[in-house]
């Protein structure tokens, strides 16, 4: 809500300012504090605005941030189909500026969207490719991203082992940066490998450590790690 606050703030200062390129950014970021609230209509509306001025300005990194965030958008409502084709517009526009460190993101998050879709070896081998690219970009964000990714291909492959490996360098990377709400993210899905794998009391510390962050952020999906450790307990052997 404060973020929203901020940008609204912002937009409202870079109309009466005239200038396009800070209406796009204001707008943009606005945008993307509704998409967290869920606010998908008014995300929606602001991402449009952005995009036409981004195009008026021929910034195509621009255009590319907001295919990419339409593209999260698209995804957090369970519109993978639709996610992916933005994740492939913004990488082509990513491609064609040369930046060789949103190109790895961006090809991280074509990667991710096939997984979403359930084509887990072309997303192992897409997150692998953007992993290596992220390497030589010196994007360390873009490579703790990159290894959660194939972790979690590696996870549906059936790969328990690999895929705890992965997810175990994505952690240290979060960790070292303080993405708190990334370490939750990679700290629950260790905990599914773990759970998959048979090692009930490693899945429960890794759900256990999410949990206390998602608590302390008050974020949402906290509700959905105690779903998970309730689950565990009533599966237990002479558990009720």
């Amino acid at each position: 809500q404060e973020w929203a606050a901020t940008q609204r703030t912002a937009l409202a200062a870079a109309t009466r300012l005239g200038d396009p390129a800070a209406q796009a950014l204001s707008g943009r970021l606005l945008a993307n504090a509704y998409t967290d609230l869920g606010d998908y209509d008014q995300a929606l509306g602001y991402y449009v605005g952005s995009l036409t001025l981004y195009r008026r300005l021929d910034s195509r990194p621009g255009e590319a941030q907001i295919e990419r965030s339409l593209g999260m958008m698209a995804e957090r409502q369970g519109r993978y189909a639709e996610a992916l084709g933005h994740a492939e517009q913004a990488l082509r526009l990513w491609r064609s500026v040369g930046d060789k460190a949103a190109e790895a993101g961006g090809l991280n998050k074509v990667g991710w969207c096939h997984a979403l879709l359930g084509d887990y070896q072309q997303a192992r081998a897409l997150c692998t490719e953007a992993l290596a690219l992220g390497v030589e970009a010196g994007d360390r964000w873009t490579e703790a991203l990159a290894l959660h990714s194939v972790g979690y291909a590696e996870h549906h492959l059936g790969n328990f082992a690999e895929a705890a490996t992965w997810y175990e360098r994505a952690l240290s990377i979060a960790r070292e940066a303080g993405a708190r709400f990334h370490e939750a993210e990679t700290l629950t899905h260790l905990g599914d490998t773990r759970h998959a794998a048979g090692y009930l009391a490693q899945a429960r510390e890794a759900w256990q450590q999410a949990l206390a962050i998602l608590d302390d952020l008050q974020h949402p999906d906290a509700a959905k790690i105690r779903a998970k450790l309730t689950r565990q307990v009533r599966g237990r052997p002479g558990s009720g």
